[in-house]
C-alpha cells in the first residue's frame, strides 16, 4: 500500500508529460522556482538548468553551454566532456542542420516540427549507424535545433554509460521551453 502511494505522483507525472508532449513542447511552461537561467553573449541565447545543476562559467569554454548534475571540468581546446546536457549555436540553418543529422550516419527514431522561442525548430531522437563519423553504432542521441536564420541553437544529451539518458530527455525538455534567443 505504502509503495502505490509513492508511485501514484510518479504516475500522474508521466501521464501528465505523455499528455504535453502530444500537445507540443510550447504547451505548458515549467515550474520557473526550481531553475536558474544562464546567458551565454557569445552564443546569443539565455536557458535556464535545474538550479542544482552545474553549468560551465567560462575559462576559455563559453559560459552556458554544458549541464549536468555534479560537478565537472572542462578544459578548452579539448573534446566536449561528457555531461547530461549540451546546448551550442552552431553556423548551419536549420534545414542543412536536420538534412545533415537524418543522412546515412543516424537512423531517425523521432523527427518532431514545433515552434520554440517564437523560431522554427525541430526534435529529433536519432541512433548512431556505422557510418557516424562521431558517436558509436548504436548510440542514440535526443537533441533540439531552432532555427535563427543561418544558425541553429543545438540543445542535445547523448545515451552513454554513466548518464542517465531518459531522465536528461525529460530536463532538456523543460530547458529548451526556457530558451531565449538574443
Amino acid at each position: 500500500m505504502m509503495l502505490s502511494k509513492r508511485l501514484f505522483p510518479l504516475a500522474l507525472c508521466v501521464l501528465a508529460a505523455g499528455g504535453c508532449a502530444r500537445q507540443g513542447v510550447e504547451a505548458t511552461r515549467p515550474s520557473t522556482s526550481s531553475l536558474t537561467r544562464c546567458t551565454n553573449p557569445a552564443g546569443q541565447y539565455a536557458i535556464a538548468h535545474p538550479s542544482a545543476w552545474k553549468t560551465n562559467t567560462g575559462n576559455g569554454v563559453e559560459p552556458c553551454r554544458f549541464f549536468h548534475p555534479t560537478p565537472f571540468e572542462v578544459q578548452a581546446g579539448t573534446e566536449e566532456p561528457l555531461v547530461a546536457v549540451s546546448v551550442k549555436r552552431e553556423p548551419v540553418p536549420l534545414e542543412t542542420f536536420v538534412e545533415g543529422s537524418t543522412g546515412s550516419s543516424a537512423e531517425v527514431l523521432l523527427q518532431e516540427r514545433l515552434t520554440l522561442a517564437g523560431h522554427p525548430a525541430v526534435r529529433l531522437e536519432l541512433r548512431a549507424t556505422a557510418d557516424s563519423p562521431l558517436l558509436p553504432p548504436g548510440t542514440r542521441e535526443y537533441l533540439y535545433a531552432v532555427g535563427d536564420g543561418d544558425t541553429v541553437v543545438r540543445a542535445s544529451t547523448l545515451a552513454v554509460r554513466g548518464l542517465d539518458y531518459e531522465a536528461n530527455k525529460a530536463v532538456l525538455d523543460e530547458m529548451v521551453r526556457t530558451l531565449e534567443l538574443r
